[in-house]
């Protein structure tokens, strides 16, 4: 549930810290007063398209943020935990910030993070409804969904799903073997591949290996001449090695003091020392030799390496895979009847798990499409739709991963009315109780923590208002639901009561929201009844309030 809104410099909203509550809460306040204007802001915070129009005028960015309690056995946790958000206490911080200059940001408890994450994220958690946010119940393609998620049989789906795209797998090989057009100058080429990716003989690691001990063997050169050039600085006639010798020579004679004799002593160990060692440089030097021959050996190798690959996938491991499918090509020719049987009895067998699966998903299907169907009317009836009536329409065809199963919604809001489809049928107002009655239906099934209804009552008044406003409040007992409306017997309803308010201050106009107590409110819903402060006003008022508490 959403527990705190943060807005500042947002249109008309200057700076809103609102403490959120559970249940029920509507909001009202005078036409232009900015009543959507909260909803507008959760919508930003649910991933909707921002623009610089949206910065109050004379400010430089705006700034949402919400925070939202998620449970801790929500599917959506385990959303976050993948992508490494840890909540604390259970919080769920969202912030949006954009500027006059069209930069914005999304952040996820702090961090940065993507549009495309943030609307998966805010999808399984706040559902935002106005009059004409109907497309997903309209549209027939999201129907069968609709019908599943009430179901609640994903094993079994996943179970056809399954069965269907071994089935697929099975039937498009046969269809590409039986419409395969295979000539004699076809299968020689196939041949001739075939042979000279096995005549190449390729080795998993070999072109590293071979590319290696080229390098190795292009450095020969430099590599001899160093090995030159030390050992004539070490054992030349000016060398190194004379010249110590003769440095050891000059201080042996000396034996005037014991310390020239210790210099002669080291010098002389240097000596012998850098004597093995040059040695042992020129048995080196003379162990190399350059193999020309081998040379253009590897060079041939690699460059034909480089060529199958180039012709064959351009790695070892596309090489093989290529190598295979020439395998099974040639073979399907050459054996084209008996792989046309083998498939043959392979696709039978898939697609009779296929439909067994299939056939127990529609059986269930039929089932539950009874029960929908039954819990939308009775929705429909306390909505003041007394004759409506709601049939799952479910056709079945050849099938594909979802089933065996065309599913659409169908209803008749009026008596003697054939039933139509939803988008020839209904009107605005009886539509958007509809969805109402649909919501009550799917949200507990959803995990959805926060529901959002934008004037879905326009257009209706009375006792149609006073059950609309009863219907959210029977959905509140789930979710926390918030509705923005401009009729008493809705807002009576609810648990918590704002108003938003427009306020011309000096040469500028900004919008407040606050929320009422219980005087106010009988105050704020007399004025919405019948725009009186009378007596009888706020006598009324008052019962609509208690009413609403009892029935």
């Amino acid at each position: 549930m959403l527990t705190q809104i943060y807005v500042k410099d947002f249109i008309l909203l200057d700076h809103v810290n609102l403490t959120l509550e559970d249940h029920m809460s509507a909001f009202t306040g005078e036409t232009g007063a900015g009543k959507s204007l909260l909803m507008d802001a959760i919508g930003i915070l649910k991933g909707d398209r921002i623009s610089a129009s949206m910065v109050k005028d004379g400010k430089d960015k705006a700034i949402i943020e919400g925070a939202f309690l998620v449970p801790s056995h929500h599917a959506v946790r385990s959303l976050l935990d993948e992508a490494g958000y840890t909540l604390e206490d259970d919080l769920l911080i969202v912030t949006r910030e954009f500027s006059k200059e069209g930069k914005s940001v999304a952040r996820i408890n702090q961090r940065t993070t993507t549009i495309a994450f943030l609307k998966e994220v805010m999808a399984a958690l706040v559902d935002l409804h106005s009059q004409h946010d109907t497309q997903y119940l309209l549209n027939p393609k999201y129907h069968l969904s609709l019908l599943d998620r009430f179901l609640q049989q994903d094993a079994l789906r996943e179970d056809v799903r399954d069965t269907y795209r071994v089935f697929k797998k099975c039937d498009d090989e046969l269809s590409q073997l039986l419409h395969a057009d295979y000539s004699e100058d076809d299968l020689e080429f196939l041949t001739f591949q075939l042979n000279e990716i096995d005549e190449a003989m390729l080795k998993g690691n070999e072109l590293d290996e071979l590319e290696e001990e080229l390098r190795h063997m292009m450095g020969y050169e430099k590599v001899s001449a160093g090995l030159h050039a030390a050992i004539q600085l070490l054992d030349e006639e000016e060398g190194g090695l004379p010249i110590i010798y003769e440095a050891a020579h000059q201080l042996s004679g000396l034996h005037y003091d014991e310390t020239l004799d210790t210099y002669a002593q080291k010098l002389n160990d240097a000596y012998y020392v850098m004597q093995d060692l040059t040695e042992e440089i020129k048995e080196y030097a003379q162990s190399l030799e350059f193999d020309e021959e081998h040379f253009h050996e590897l060079q041939n190798r690699i460059s034909y390496i480089h060529k199958i690959f180039r012709k064959y996938g351009g790695s070892y491991d596309a090489v093989c895979e290529k190598r295979d499918e020439l395998d099974r090509t040639i073979d399907g020719i050459l054996h084209r009847q008996d792989a046309i049987t083998k498939l043959e009895k392979a696709r039978q067998k898939a697609y009779a798990a296929y439909e067994a699966q299939a056939k127990q998903l529609h059986t269930l299907r039929v089932a539950k499409a009874k029960e929908l169907e039954e819990l939308v009317v009775t929705q429909l009836r306390d909505l003041e739709l007394p004759n409506a009536r709601f049939h799952v329409s479910i056709e079945t065809f050849a099938g594909n991963a979802t089933g065996m199963d065309k599913v659409e919604f169908l209803i008749s809001m009026n008596a003697g009315e054939r039933l139509k489809s939803l988008s020839a049928t209904a009107s605005g107002g009886e539509l958007s109780r509809f969805m109402l009655g649909m919501k009550t239906v799917f949200t507990r099934l959803q995990g959805i923590e926060t529901v959002i209804f934008d004037e879905i009552d326009t257009g209706v008044s009375g006792n149609v208002a006073f059950a609309i406003g009863k219907k959210m409040q029977e959905l509140a007992k789930d979710v926390q639901v918030f509705c923005v409306t401009h009729l008493a017997p809705v807002a009576a309803c609810a648990d918590h009561h704002y108003v938003v308010e427009k306020l011309q201050e000096n040469d500028h106009v900004k919008t407040q929201i606050h929320v009422l107590d219980e005087q106010e409110r009988i105050i704020q819903l007399a004025s919405i009844s019948s725009a009186s402060q009378s007596v009888s006003a706020h006598a009324m008022a008052k019962e609509l309030l208690e009413k609403a508490r009892r029935d």
